[in-house]
């Protein structure tokens, strides 16, 4: 999880032409990837749970 942080910090500020303008969308940026974050993870946790069985079944 921290790689992936860091490489949105990175993606994030490849976007700025400054530190400020950077600073300036700090609370915009964390929300956007918080969301999306908590997105992705919502609709893994619910295909997990759907095929739980076959994903988790172990090899026989």
């Amino acid at each position: 999880m921290y790689a992936t942080a860091r490489f949105n910090a990175w993606i994030s500020a490849c976007g700025w032409n400054n530190g400020q303008e950077m600073a300036a969308s700090k609370q915009e940026t964390l929300d956007y990837f918080v969301n999306e974050y908590r997105k992705m993870l919502e609709e893994n946790l619910d295909e997990y749970i759907q095929n739980f069985e076959s994903y988790m079944r172990s090899s026989e």
